[in-house]
């Protein structure tokens, strides 16, 4: 099964649409539901406001639509900068996979909503290197980080991720710092200006990002325990064949995996940080997940044990969804 998706032939995004209809079969049954209100931002309003009210196919399109796009846009992304020494849609299928990992990631949530920014700063990210307008670039950055935290507050961390990018992909230049700091700073100035001028400094501080740090995980029952195991497992073979490949990469590449490596770093912490956003604001690992996870199911010759979890996968996946569900 895994073969099929390791060609780069356009039939890959037939598949992922495919797979995404058996990863989330149970919504044709119950429709995704809506994660409660924790004042994490303007996506929560956008997600009370307008989308709740809607009715239950138009939830399963928005909810399916944010998925594939995600999906093939991170695919394509890695593709375009030469991050696998062969391509296919392996990241897809491991992001899709993902999502229906856990039943909190089968939700409408601010985090499915704001993987979507990542991806594109991400994007913009891996063209920092030899960019002959990097001061643009990086203020395009820092404004769009700077909204990201606006409209998601748990995505405040991930200003870490763009100085750690900044940092190694470009020699030292204070001005360029500045300007990315300057584009991270922007959105909240204006935002602070508004309701400063309609006289609602009242509301200030409900727009800066607030920390709650807490155990967030649940009780660890069986089969949530399986399901870590096996996330810990594949992410630990992914390791082992990434760093088989990666050290015969350009150095341009190479840097562009250590961005990916730090940004699964530093946001794994965020639901222990940011628990009240419990494990929906966890939705965000999907992003780097999937990127190691596509080195285990695009490089073994043999292909018996990734499609052994491939397939385990989507026994975690159907066990999760209909029975911890209770749908």
């Amino acid at each position: 099964m895994v073969q099929l998706f390791r060609n780069k032939s356009y039939s890959g995004i037939v598949l992922l649409a495919l797979l995404f209809l058996v990863v989330h079969a149970n919504f044709f049954v119950h429709a995704p539901e809506i994660t409660k209100p924790t004042h994490s931002g303007f996506f929560e309003v956008i997600i009370q406001q307008y989308i709740q009210p809607l009715p239950d196919i138009a939830l399963f399109l928005i909810y399916a639509l944010l998925v594939l796009f995600q999906a093939i846009r991170f695919n394509i992304a890695l593709n375009n900068a030469h991050m696998f020494q062969q391509q296919g849609y392996t990241t897809g299928m491991a992001y899709i996979l993902l999502t229906g990992l856990l039943p909190q990631w089968n939700y409408i949530s601010a985090a499915l909503l704001v993987n979507s920014f990542i991806i594109w700063i991400f994007v913009k990210l891996i063209r920092l290197y030899n960019n002959p307008s990097p001061k643009t670039l990086l203020f395009n950055i820092g404004f769009i980080t700077g909204a990201v935290i606006l409209c998601y507050h748990p995505t405040v961390i991930f200003i870490l991720v763009i100085f750690f990018a900044l940092l190694v992909v470009r020699p030292f230049r204070l001005a360029e710092w500045l300007v990315l700091l300057l584009g991270v700073i922007l959105p909240y100035y204006f935002t602070a200006a508004i309701l400063f001028i309609t006289n609602q400094t009242n509301l200030i501080k409900g727009i800066l990002p607030h920390f709650q740090i807490a155990w967030p995980l649940p009780f660890p029952t069986y089969w949530f325990s399986i399901t870590i195991a096996y996330a810990v497992l594949l992410l630990l073979l992914s390791f082992y064949y990434w760093q088989l490949h990666v050290n015969r990469m350009v150095i341009q590449i190479r840097k562009n995996w250590m961005i990916v490596l730090v940004f699964l770093l530093v946001i794994l912490i965020s639901p222990f940080v940011f628990a009240y956003a419990g494990l929906t604001a966890a939705f965000i690992w999907i992003i780097p997940l999937s990127a190691f996870f596509a080195n285990y199911f695009l490089y073994p010759s043999k292909t018996f044990l990734p499609n052994l979890f491939f397939w385990a996968a989507l026994a975690l996946v159907f066990y999760n969804n209909w029975f911890i569900s209770k749908i």
